[in-house]
């Protein structure tokens, strides 16, 4: 973690989800004597979508897990006000299929983690990945395209720099 108030405040959301009914799958915890601010990863299960978790973003190595059972209860996966990416493990259904196709997110990672590609852009939508990275297009941004033109006899049609 980057400071003392941001790994305070990881220990804070996984207290308070275990509060609220989440189980603490592993870790979970403060690694002490390294000298620095280090937070054992953690797994929370049983976690429900109107818990704090699972409305928030969360900056840490903390992974909030939900289980839906039919495209109903993975309603939370597009009600979500994020967008950067999500994750969806599944059984091979019809109905899976359409939850993570359906998924409002820009990265969406299919029975693993998400993980930029440096192809496409990334960014988020909703309240999610301000900006954009990574690829060539989004690499235009950065710099000043100029049209020239140029209208006398040796030079036919428009020149782009």
């Amino acid at each position: 973690m980057i400071n003392t108030k941001t790994l305070e405040n990881l220990e804070g959301i996984t207290r308070r989800s275990v509060k609220e009914g989440a189980e603490l799958l592993t870790c979970g915890e403060r690694i002490e004597g390294r000298g620095a601010y280090f937070y054992r990863p953690a797994i929370l299960s049983s976690v429900t979508p109107s818990m704090k978790v699972a409305l928030e973003k969360v900056f840490g190595p903390l992974v909030p897990v939900i289980v839906a059972d039919n495209e109903k209860e993975a309603k939370i996966a597009k009600d979500s006000k994020f967008g950067l990416g999500a994750k969806h493990f599944y059984s091979k259904s019809r109905e899976s299929r359409r939850i993570f196709i359906g998924s409002p997110s820009r990265m969406v990672t299919v029975n693993n983690i998400v993980i930029s590609d440096s192809r496409v852009p990334s960014c988020g939508i909703k309240n999610s990945g301000f900006g954009r990275d990574l690829s060539r297009y989004c690499m235009l941004g950065f710099v000043n395209i100029k049209s020239v033109k140029f209208y006398d006899q040796l030079v036919h049609g428009p020149y782009v720099e």
